[in-house]
């Protein structure tokens, strides 16, 4: 395509935005004030890096007297990186609309123009990595849109631009290494070049590295992505960063032809109902993998348009957002308007092949939610987080994963916030199962074992399990959610002879802990979660979190630590404070109340109600087989009794 070709298409997608009417509704949007902030610090060299999906935030503004791309701040590279991304151009596209003040725009056309100035060869330094300039190839191209249509590129500029993409996207495929196809490097590069391709208006016939990235992402999609719709990657975060790129493809195809197998569409789309589970109920996700605490709204509206899809809608926001208006247009933004919202029907998520449960009570901003972890490795944005559990009570998050903090190699709490001991599981001997050795490597994991989910509209069961090495352990984890907000959370622990054991749980930094043991009251603003600890000592303690990267927090610990002699069962329960909490019997004929180490029994009360829960822990192979709780006979190995109204039912969970 020739060059005036390709600028007669862009003035058309550009006009099609309505640009006029986009400046209007940013004037009135509530980002419009920190826009301006931004669009003025990056004006003076400053930059902080804080939209919600930045992979690696920074908000500790840094000047750059002269624009040095390979510059490190804050001891950490992924600034470098960040940098080099130029996601920020969209910062001072917005200050420019918002302002009708053209510097904002010679700004950006002085950024880009200086990087091409400074690297006219692409050869490898922290300003090239593959990564990177995958994102940013398609950041040049959109600045270069808007620069267009304002008139502020002479035609030698526009070349100087295209060649340079031209000449960053052969370095791309000439760099590209196995390991990509499996990884988000592959899928965001890729997304990068075809997205480039189709602007630059390439034709995959007759072009090489078209034709090549469309393959390429074909195979990505086959092997990153689950029939479950998630990312393999063991991070919410990521999954979100490789869908957010894998919609701008599809964005464009709606002005270029980009061949684009059907398959990849339908990935697209259940990767955004995967993520519409996995956001907590005041819609942000939880800090899984190396993942901030981020608020995914905007992310399901561009998905509601994409898809028209009622239920991605539903979990979206009313409230007009700047990246949705600045990249879609006025026509986008009107047809969210006309899609209805439905509120999802399936309250669960069973992830089969990435091994996450996600149980919720409903979708308000008050619910009851739960997620629990036993999913293979994944990459190294992954934990080792095996039996891991987070819980939110009322809307607000209790029991939580304490982050990443940072990828910096020489930082010891990045690989503390990788192991086990920052998550809520079990640890033998001071040799957990699964050990990071760097930012990135493992020097041994654990096996997951396999996972059980039973759904009903009145409990959840979960189950299951690991096995370690060094010591050989096996360590079952069993669990009872009732939607009204209670817990039963049951561990089993094997191992033969004696053997110092460690069991954590990490609260939301903003919990603070009242009462003693047993008895605990978790209180978060004015909200109450009760928690009841059966089993080894217990004690309080801090550790290190991270909500978002480059933040550290402390938060509080529950720690119960002691010895175990071949076998350990231990409750953990947390309950409403409009329940009272009572230990239930199990009997057998003939025998009388079961012991302890075979049985977990616990009532919740609540008025003239109760639910009584009951998880075993062994079979019961001697006497009568058939046992009685609550005075109704059952033979399962978990179940649920409900008593109201004088009234009894049991429900078998497994």
């Amino acid at each position: 395509m020739q060059i005036e070709e390709i600028r007669k298409q862009w003035r058309q997608i550009m006009t099609a935005k309505e640009l006029k009417q986009v400046s209007e509704l940013l004037r009135q949007s509530p980002e419009r004030d920190i826009l301006m902030q931004r669009g003025k610090e990056l004006c003076a060299h400053t930059f902080v890096f804080d939209h919600p999906w930045d992979m690696e935030r920074c908000l500790t503004p840094h000047t750059l007297e002269t624009m040095k791309w390979n510059q490190v701040f804050n001891e950490d590279e992924e600034w470098t990186f960040m940098l080099n991304r130029m996601d920020y151009w969209s910062v001072l596209a917005k200050a420019a609309l918002i302002s009708q003040d053209t510097r904002y725009l010679d700004q950006a056309k002085d950024f880009l123009l200086d990087w091409i100035a400074q690297h006219p060869q692409m050869e490898y330094s922290l300003s090239t990595r593959t990564l990177d300039t995958g994102i940013r190839i398609v950041n040049m191209l959109e600045c270069a849109m808007l620069l267009e249509v304002s008139e502020k590129l002479t035609e030698e500029e526009l070349r100087q631009i295209l060649n340079s993409v031209d000449q960053q996207m052969t370095y791309l495929k000439a760099n590209y290494i196995e390991k990509y196809t499996l990884s988000n490097w592959g899928s965001i590069q890729t997304c990068g070049v075809i997205v480039s391709c189709a602007v630059m208006g390439k034709n995959p016939e007759n072009d090489e590295i078209y034709r090549w990235a469309l393959k390429e992402l074909e195979t990505q999609m086959q092997i990153q992505i689950g029939a479950d719709g998630m990312l393999w990657e063991q991070s919410t975060m990521y999954h979100v960063e490789v869908l957010n790129n894998l919609l701008r493809v599809l964005e464009y195809a709606r002005f270029y032809p980009i061949p684009l197998a059907s398959r990849i569409q339908d990935k697209v789309h259940a990767m955004a109902r995967a993520l519409m589970h996995m956001m907590m109920p005041d819609h942000q996700i939880e800090t899984f993998g190396d993942s901030d605490r981020v608020n995914a709204e905007d992310v399901m509206n561009r998905r509601a348009v994409l898809f028209d899809d009622p239920q991605l809608h539903a979990m979206g926001s009313d409230v007009c957002n700047s990246d949705l208006l600045v990249n879609g247009g006025m026509p986008v933004w009107r047809k969210l308007q006309t899609i209805p919202k439905q509120l999802p029907k399936t309250l669960l998520y069973a992830g089969e092949d990435c091994g996450i449960t996600v149980r919720r009570s409903d979708f308000g901003q008050q619910a009851e939610w739960m997620m629990v972890l036993n999913g293979e490795l994944g990459s190294g944005h992954g934990h080792s987080d095996n039996l891991h559990y987070s819980l939110v009570h009322r809307g607000v998050p209790f029991v939580i994963d304490p982050g990443r903090f940072t990828y910096r190699e020489d930082h010891p709490v990045r690989v503390e916030l990788k192991g086990m001991s920052a998550h809520n599981t079990v640890v033998l001997d001071d040799q957990p199962g699964s050990i990071p050795d760097s930012s990135w490597t493992y020097q041994k994991f654990l096996r997951p074992l396999a996972t059980v989910v039973r759904d009903t509209p009145q409990a959840l069961y979960w189950e299951g399990g690991v096995l370690t090495q060094q010591p050989q352990m096996t360590h079952i984890r069993k669990i009872i959610m009732l939607p009204q907000g209670c817990w039963l959370i049951c561990d089993e622990i094997f191992c033969e002879g004696e053997h110092n054991v460690v069991s954590r749980i990490h609260l939301d930094p903003q919990t603070e802990v009242h009462g003693r043991q047993p008895d605990w009251q978790l209180k978060h603003g004015n909200v109450q979660l009760n928690y009841r600890h059966k089993g080894l000592p217990l004690s309080v303690k801090t550790g290190p979190c991270s909500l978002r990267y480059n933040e550290l927090l402390e938060h509080a610990v529950f720690v119960s630590e002691g010895v175990l002699h071949g076998q350990l069962f231990q409750d953990e329960v947390f309950y409403g404070d409009d329940f009272r909490l009572e230990q239930a019997e199990v009997v057998q004929p003939g025998r009388g109340k079961l012991p302890e180490e075979e049985v977990s029994a616990w009532r919740f009360v609540r008025g003239e109600e109760s639910f009584t829960c009951v998880i075993f822990h062994q079979q019961i192979y001697r006497g009568k087989k058939i046992l009685y709780c609550e005075d109704l006979p059952l033979h399962n190995q978990a179940c649920l009794i409900i008593q109201r109204a004088g009234l009894k039912k049991l429900i078998r969970l497994k």
